[in-house]
């Protein structure tokens, strides 16, 4: 090659990434990328990823770069009030949290500027339980992301995360909706629930966190058994469908096997027995056969009686030994309305449900 090639190709490329604003793009298809999100709540496609669920999450290992920007499109959101647009939050090499509510015509959001390498840990914060969340693949209210933008020449390495798996399904209280309310604040505004929730709060998260497990988390406002608003379907649907046109399984299964799956529903309304044996059945041919099911009777006591009963005949017509009641029984715990527990009304329901998991989970020497 020439001197005069040489230095044309060399003034190409400075023009090429003066162009790009000098960032390395990473796409949605990257392998470190996807091993990064939390199992069976993203749908994955060529051109996207997006999620529905307070809790989703996402951890980035960067390496080569000091700038991360998150690409997101929000010409899907249908709802045109502010205050109802999905917050992210995250934190940076394991540092204070930083939020973010989506806006509309927003295209970017800066995670990280200035830290050489930074572990980034996202997650779902808020969203509005009033918007569909379920019909197409990009429901009307999903956070959807398109790429990362980070310094040239920047990458993501495999991230590093627990290897087993636990999977929540669950209804306003188990998403986290008003954990970010003090006690007696009151019931948030229509228009201010997404302010109002915290997705990292949930007990759930707290179970899977203390047992070593990553979670997954499947849980919406106004969910049962049975289904619930925004059209979200049965529980025995909605094991296998991440949306209305988007499976969550793999052959069949979801992949890989959880571990532990915990249920809490029956909150929103007392379930027929067919509707909670249905989806226990449903669950348990998607999952592997010693995987441990936890059902668990909502903290207010409702519907106490009718998930005991569905779940003995479930028990006792698939001999399923792996499946079991949790129950707390009376407790008290803070909450911002008389129903939805702040983070402190977590973290006390959290430490009720320890007593009663352990004996399932941890071998006798270690309780």
């Amino acid at each position: 090659m020439s001197r005069i090639t040489a230095v044309f190709f060399f003034v190409l490329g400075l023009l090429i990434t003066a162009a790009s604003g000098g960032a390395a793009v990473i796409p949605v298809t990257d392998t470190n990328l996807l091993a990064g999100l939390s199992p069976y709540n993203w749908v994955c496609r060529s051109a996207f990823i997006g999620s529905t669920v307070n809790g989703a999450s996402l951890l980035l290992r960067c390496a080569g770069t000091r700038t991360v920007d998150l690409q997101v499109s929000s010409s899907h959101l249908a709802t045109t009030v502010p205050g109802r647009f999905p917050i992210v939050a995250w934190s940076v090499n394991g540092g204070a949290r930083q939020s973010h509510q989506l806006a509309a015509g927003e295209t970017s959001i800066r995670l990280s500027t200035g830290v050489a390498d930074p572990l980034i840990d996202l997650y779902i914060k808020g969203f509005s339980p009033f918007e569909d969340r379920f019909s197409g693949e990009v429901p009307p209210n999903s956070v959807k992301i398109t790429g990362l933008a980070l310094d040239a020449g920047g990458t993501l390495l495999p991230p590093q995360l627990p290897s087993r798996i636990w999977l929540n399904f669950g209804d306003s209280i188990l998403s986290g909706d008003g954990a970010a309310y003090a006690a007696g604040q009151g019931r948030p505004p229509d228009d201010a629930w997404a302010a109002s929730e915290d997705g990292r709060a949930s007990y759930g998260y707290l179970l899977a966190q203390h047992y070593g497990f990553r979670e997954a988390r499947v849980a919406y406002g106004g969910y049962d058994w049975g289904g619930g608003m925004a059209g979200v379907p049965s529980l025995e649907t909605l094991i296998d469908q991440t949306t209305a046109t988007a499976s969550r399984l793999s052959d069949g299964r979801l992949s890989p096997s959880p571990e532990v799956i915990l249920i809490n529903l029956g909150e929103n309304g007392a379930p027929g027995e067919e509707s909670v044996i249905a989806a226990l059945t449903r669950l348990r041919s998607r999952v592997k056969a010693d995987a441990k099911i936890l059902v668990m009777i909502p903290v207010s006591g409702r519907a106490r009686a009718e998930i005991q009963k569905a779940l003995t005949h479930y028990q006792t017509s698939n001999q399923d030994n792996s499946a079991y009641l949790i129950d707390l029984g009376p407790i008290t715990f803070a909450t911002c309305d008389g129903q939805h527990p702040t983070a402190a009304g977590h973290q006390s329901i959290f430490q009720a449900a320890l007593p009663r998991i352990d004996p399932i989970l941890l071998p006798a020497k270690q309780r």
